[in-house]
């Protein structure tokens, strides 16, 4: 079992911070045909299901998955590095607070918004890595980071990085 604390399994907002090493450029559902840079981003989502946040985000880590969710695409195309949950939180709630934060861009408009009438995207770019970008709003949330590892099972042969 994990060795980290009971929020994972609360519902909740979650972050992801992820890197596309490579310019993506293919179909995302019914955006269509996108492009996004090689980079950072940030991606908000929510958990409000059986399993918590901790569910969630173990399915947008999965490589074999059907693609439902636009951010399925990217999860395939680059890599997850690391992970903010914020139990009981609100994911446009947490997007409004990092649109208060430096160096964010709008790479794709309803990118993962699609069932929301208030926030322009979900998925937003970062300026370099993304882990000063992720630390001020964990600051911000009073949030929680953790890197990937911790979403899976640990064995004495491989323990958590957390």
């Amino acid at each position: 079992m994990m060795q980290v604390d009971n929020i994972f399994e609360m519902p909740g907002a979650y972050v992801l911070l992820m890197e596309l090493s490579a310019i993506y450029s293919d179909d995302i559902g019914a955006l269509g045909n996108v492009k996004l840079s090689a980079g950072y981003y940030l991606y908000f989502g929510s958990a409000r299901g059986k399993g918590g946040m901790a569910a969630r985000v173990r399915r947008h880590l999965k490589i074999n998955k059907k693609r439902y969710w636009h951010v399925d695409w990217m999860t395939l195309a680059g890599s997850v590095k690391k992970v903010m949950l914020v139990p009981g939180g609100v994911e446009c709630e947490l997007r409004r607070k990092a649109s208060a934060l430096s160096g964010l861009t709008v790479p794709i408009l309803g990118f993962g918004s699609s069932d929301c009438n208030q926030c322009p995207a979900h998925l937003l770019g970062v300026k370099g890595n993304g882990l000063t970008t992720l630390e001020e709003l964990r600051l911000a949330v009073t949030g929680h980071s953790y890197s990937v590892a911790s979403f899976f099972s640990t064995t004495a042969a491989q323990p958590s990085t957390v």
